[in-house]
């Protein structure tokens, strides 16, 4: 995927007010430890995310962690927590927004309560495929998300982090999407998601990831959704085998930066921070893609698996709803537009 068209001057400016009060003490401490000598990093930035280690996302975080470290000339040291290690992405996106945290990549779903129109890129069948992703994120859209998220949160998306396609995976057997109406069926906890699944028959419900695996094993659910990375990696084709192809959402998961580190790093190392960022955004989506390719032709190989590729036009034509009526209420009509209209013809 191309890089992402984001400059310094697009993050914005509420981070010189961010960084007073408690914002500015709890950051200025941990530079302060971090040049306590000549070899030392003049700044250390915490990062997390809560996938496993080596995963796509993870090797991202640390492909931009050596590049900020090469390009500052080891002024900036990026501390990377993977595996959920500083909370669920709700809790480190609270950090960030309290100062204790710095960076993190989060599921559009999981910022919903603080920035819902960062949903519009986790909403089912609105990007059809890599190449409107690459659109997307080289485009105006990200750029007036990112004016929207800054202005509600005071944190910007450095780069953007993705590539995968998201399958339907279900515990019973299920020939295409008419098959699995009514099953109550695993989410992210934002309303337009939610709703963009109850337009296609399903029973939209919030599982916490990690109780995921046994509530596919017991039926406390019948279904979910996720890249095949994780429907691999994380074993879920093991409880629900069935597996079906909808490539329903092409992931978006942007790298969020709070704004008070940014404004503590001066404008020069900012730069150089974005400037790494967006060459490990380029990495991670091109790892991704490969990776979830290759992920799902091993998931078809396995004994007791099924993948079947579903018919997704009508589910389309239905969730269309959903999406102009949140973009209605979040007053972002124009940016689903734009997503709209860098959709690939046919």
């Amino acid at each position: 995927m191309p890089t992402p068209q984001i400059t310094r001057r697009s993050l914005g400016a509420t981070a010189a007010a961010l960084a007073a009060g408690a914002l500015t003490t709890s950051c200025g401490s941990r530079a302060a430890r971090g040049s306590a000598t000549s070899s030392d990093p003049e700044h250390t930035l915490l990062a997390g995310h809560t996938l496993a280690m080596d995963t796509p996302f993870d090797r991202g975080l640390h492909r931009f962690a050596e590049l900020a470290a090469e390009k500052t000339s080891g002024r900036v040291h990026v501390d990377v927590h993977p595996n959920g290690a500083l909370g669920s992405e709700p809790e480190q996106f609270q950090s960030m927004q309290a100062g204790t945290q710095d960076i993190g990549i989060f599921a559009p779903g999981s910022m919903a309560e603080f920035a819902p129109v960062m949903s519009l890129l986790a909403t089912s069948f609105l990007v059809v495929d890599r190449e409107h992703c690459d659109a997307i994120i080289t485009g105006p859209v990200t750029t007036g998300l990112a004016a929207d998220v800054e202005a509600r949160t005071g944190t910007n998306p450095l780069t953007y982090f993705g590539g995968s396609y998201r399958q339907m995976f279900f515990n019973a057997p299920a020939a295409g999407l008419q098959d699995t109406a009514g099953r109550l069926f695993r989410i992210q906890p934002a309303e337009i998601i939610a709703e963009s699944y109850s337009t296609i028959g399903r029973e939209p419900t919030v599982v916490a990831y990690n109780e995921l695996y046994n509530a596919l094993q017991q039926g406390v659910i019948g279904g979910a959704d996720n890249e095949a990375i994780f429907i691999l990696s994380q074993n879920f084709f093991e409880p629900a085998p069935h597996i079906l192809r909808t490539n329903h959402e092409v992931t978006i998961r942007p790298v969020m930066v709070a704004g008070a580190t940014l404004e503590r790093l001066g404008t020069a190392l900012a730069d150089l921070v974005l400037e790494a960022a967006q060459e490990a955004g380029d990495f991670e989506r091109e790892l991704e893609s490969e990776e979830d390719d290759e992920a799902l032709r091993e998931l078809s190989a396995r004994d007791g698996v099924t993948v079947i590729e579903a018919a997704t036009a009508d589910a389309i034509e239905a969730a269309a709803p959903a999406w102009r009526r949140f973009a209605q209420e979040w007053g972002v009509e124009t940016v689903l537009d734009s997503i709209l209209d860098v959709r690939p013809e046919g």
